[in-house]
């Protein structure tokens, strides 16, 4: 028998007492001073487009957007690409069965400048999810000798384009994904954010674009500009086409292929609000959060469990632990509180207090992983703009899209 008392926190046996929690803990201060030091060597590697000392270039860009329902913020983004400056480019705007006016005003921005052309799809086949369907037919019409696939909703500074041309022709690159400024209108919405990123960073290792070994890589579907060569020969979005996370997907097989690839931070030359509010963030967590864990219960389970113990309850325990294991969660708040807030000030324009919200931000992530992970298994898959996705069907191209990766 035996009995959790949050007063001493330490589990009690017939033959005697053993104090889990502290050695728990212990452990975690290893982790999280290793990953604090990944992070440290790592982020150096990932350098700020904005460095970049733009020149003019005469190579065709071919810019390609995906749209479907975004008449909020397609304007603007149209807007924006088609102001860039000494660059050429052409804007192949994909109205992806849009069911309000982001047609109409793809139409009419393509009637005002030359540079943009509209397409419309009115019919998804079988086995594609609609997205990468669209940015491939889109890469279908494209005649630049660079692709960069974007969303709908980014807005671009001016000199976007020809910096991100200029560091792709000086270091010979064959592929350049860049971060963008995640703006967001609530607290709530900037600390999710925040956490996504803080997680992303330790789980993900971005920086490992930027490594010469072909393991790891990095997409990121606000920015990806590549050569059409490259993007050829690694199948296109024929080899990720019923992938949820297509950007990261085509980022890793372009960096399994042997490509040359730089991921770099562009927080002052592109925006986008990635979420209006709350209710839109959870249900691209429900479409996210499966495929980000790799379709495993078990991956999925550890994950909830395993940020409750490592990132929540330190703060319970500096509270109302004893005073051993106070002094052992101190230190493991301290180092959370590090690898946290480097990790916002590197990715994100979000002010350094933010870091205090780490426990609420957490346990808010934890509420809507668990969420997503329970609708998906009453669904049997996932619903997206639209749209069933069968889950059995999406791990299985997960599976091969990973042999074949290898």
């Amino acid at each position: 028998m035996f009995l959790i008392r949050p007063s001493s926190i330490v589990i009690f046996f017939e033959n005697g007492k053993i104090d889990n929690m502290f050695w728990v803990f212990v452990g975690l201060i290893l982790v999280w001073t290793i990953l604090l030091t990944d992070f440290l060597l790592g982020i150096r590697k990932i350098p700020k487009l904005e460095h970049t000392v733009p020149s003019q270039t005469s190579e065709l860009i071919s810019v390609i957007i995906a749209a479907k329902d975004e008449e909020d913020s397609i304007h603007e983004t149209l807007h924006t690409l088609a102001n860039q400056k000494n660059v050429e480019i052409e804007i192949i705007a994909v109205n992806d069965r849009s069911n309000d006016r982001t047609g109409e005003i793809i139409d009419e921005a393509a009637a005002l400048h030359s540079s943009i052309r509209a397409v419309h799809i009115d019919h998804l086949p079988k086995g594609w999810l609609g997205k990468n369907h669209a940015l491939k037919k889109g890469a279908e019409l494209a005649a630049g000798a660079y692709l960069l696939f974007t969303d709908a909703d980014i807005q671009f500074e001016e000199q976007t384009l020809t910096k991100a041309t200029t560091a792709m022709k000086a270091e010979k690159l064959d592929h350049l994904t860049a971060a963008p400024d995640l703006t967001a209108r609530s607290f709530a919405l900037r600390g999710l954010i925040s956490y996504f990123l803080f997680g992303f960073g330790y789980l993900k290792r971005p920086w490992t674009a930027n490594q010469e070994k072909p393991r790891g890589g990095m997409g990121i579907g606000a920015f990806q500009m590549m050569t059409k060569s490259c993007y050829q020969k690694i199948g296109g979005h024929e080899a990720v086409r019923f992938r949820p996370d297509d950007d990261l997907a085509l980022g890793q097989k372009i960096k399994a292929a042997g490509f040359r690839q730089k991921l770099v931070t562009a927080k002052q030359l592109l925006s986008v609000e990635w979420y209006p509010d709350f209710k839109s963030a959870l249900q691209g967590f429900e479409k996210n959060a499966f495929a980000g864990l790799n379709y495993s219960v078990s991956l999925s389970l550890f994950a909830v469990f395993g940020v409750l113990i490592s990132q929540v309850l330190p703060f319970f325990l500096f509270i109302f632990g004893d005073p051993p294991v106070q002094i052992i969660s101190a230190i493991n708040i301290l180092l959370l509180f590090c690898l946290y807030g480097l990790t916002t000030r590197s990715f994100t324009n979000y002010p350094w207090w933010m870091i205090f919200g780490l426990p609420i931000f957490a346990f808010l992530f934890v509420f809507m992983l668990a969420r997503a992970l329970i609708l998906t298994w009453i669904r049997g898959g996932i619903e997206w703009r639209g749209n069933q996705y069968s889950i059995k069907e999406l791990k299985q191209f997960f599976r091969n899209s990973e042999e074949d990766h290898r």
